[in-house]
């Protein structure tokens, strides 16, 4: 009941930062974030890391609002989704994939009266947060296997030669499915 009521939080703070329109309490929400990413005892650098990474996406998606609407709302926008994003790291690091999966799957128990199967849900939505650091490590794994071969991975060199991470990440991918279907059909989860 504990990580239903944490992912229920979660997802209703992730919610309510997009109302907050008020910079200083945007503010004021980072620097909760900042103590709760200590209270947790994350690491603050690897928060930032990942923040790093994930600023293109920032960035072009402020420069698509700036395009449609004020700069200042621009601005909020992409600094709300900083904060949704750093909210969602420490949610992640805080909570393993199978206490999401079973948190899913108590939430959406009320879909049993339309006979859904919700530990499938809960099973699927595992499965694919468990496979999230598969997929990058795999990637990260090609890219050196790239570089030692002579091709250039900085970031147009990535661009440009995608077909030569995507083929290889995808037979790889469709090969751990396999493995893992294996695996489940091995243990006896058969689905409905």
């Amino acid at each position: 009941m504990r990580n239903v009521i944490k992912m229920l939080t979660f997802i209703i703070y992730t919610v309510m930062l997009f109302f907050i329109k008020d910079i200083w309490m945007l503010f004021c929400v980072g620097l909760f974030q900042i103590g709760l990413t200590l209270i947790c005892h994350i690491s603050i650098n690897q928060s930032i890391k990942t923040l790093i990474k994930l600023m293109p996406f920032i960035l072009f998606t402020v420069l698509i609002d700036l395009c449609v609407m004020e700069t200042i709302e621009a601005i909020l926008i992409g600094i709300r989704l900083i904060l949704v994003c750093n909210m969602t790291y420490i949610y992640g690091k805080t909570t393993t994939a199978r206490e999401i999966a079973v948190s899913i799957e108590k939430l959406l128990f009320p879909l049993t009266l339309f006979k859904v199967n919700t530990r499938n849900i809960g099973i699927m939505i595992s499965i694919a947060i468990t496979f999230i650091p598969i997929i990058n490590k795999e990637i990260e794994n090609i890219q050196y296997s790239l570089t030692a071969k002579g091709v250039n991975m900085n970031f147009w060199g990535r661009i440009r030669h995608i077909n030569y991470i995507m083929v290889p990440l995808f037979y790889s991918f469709l090969r751990k499915v396999g493995n893992m279907e294996e695996a489940l059909l091995a243990k006896g989860y058969m689905g409905e």
